[in-house]
């Protein structure tokens, strides 16, 4: 593994994604168990997509507290919970099954009502009842990236990305979707985002430059006071100087 720090983020590069894999699913629950040392309950964001799928089964083995830990996507497709383009079918066919089955896992669209006034008025509902905060706060957020810089459901060149609200409603990809805003995933204790591939590069290197507009690539719209932690690999990285 090769780390350095660029601007306010801490690069962990990986040879491959098995390792980059591992080394997360491992770092994920150090943190967890850390921090049930010291209060009761951990609130995880959580992304979609295939990437973290690995990850998140790596997890499910893992034999820790799980029924103290509450789960949050950080953005959902707007289709039925069985589609097959929903994030939460991901979800319960690879993090929630074995010992991770005992996570709390808050899922959007359960119920198949696809009314975003409910959805939204629910999913606040229930972020600001289980996370601490004036603003719900997460204990770890994992974030992905796309290959066009989009990070949740946060597109370029979106208007509503970084309005002054926790939850909107955007389009992309061809679809509907939900996304918590870059004021509450923000506000995470511990960020993460998950790189790898060679289909990633030109976003990673944009996502690394303090010179990029967030307007191109939304991920940057996501701050910290502590450094934002990377974990890519070989491929991703190429174009980067490390």
């Amino acid at each position: 593994m090769i780390e350095k720090i660029i601007n306010n983020y801490a690069l962990k590069v990986f040879e491959n994604k098995n390792e980059l894999f591992l080394n997360l699913s491992n770092l994920i629950e150090k943190e967890i168990t850390h921090s049930l040392k010291v209060k009761d309950r951990f609130q995880f964001c959580i992304c979609g997509g295939s990437t973290p799928k690995s990850v998140y089964k790596l997890l499910s083995k893992k034999e820790i507290f799980w029924e103290k830990v509450d789960l949050f996507l950080g953005d959902e497709r707007c289709v039925n919970p069985s589609s097959e383009d929903s994030n939460s079918l991901m979800i319960r066919n690879s993090f929630l099954k074995d010992f991770g089955s005992q996570a709390s896992f808050y899922e959007i669209f359960k119920d198949g009502n696809l009314d975003e006034d409910t959805a939204k008025e629910k999913l606040i509902k229930e972020l600001n009842f289980k996370c601490s905060g004036n603003l719900p706060l997460f204990d770890l957020t994992l974030l992905g990236l796309g290959d066009d810089g989009h990070t949740a459901s946060l597109f370029p060149y979106e208007s509503n990305n970084n309005i002054d609200d926790l939850v909107i409603f955007t389009f992309g990809k061809g679809l509907k979707r939900i996304s918590l805003t870059p004021k509450i995933l923000s506000l995470s204790k511990i960020i993460i985002f998950l790189v790898c591939g060679s289909s990633k590069q030109i976003a990673l290197k944009r996502l690394l430059d303090v010179n990029e507009s967030s307007n191109r690539t939304p991920a940057k719209l996501i701050k910290s006071d502590s450094k934002i932690v990377v974990f890519t690999d070989n491929e991703a990285s190429k174009y980067l100087t490390i």
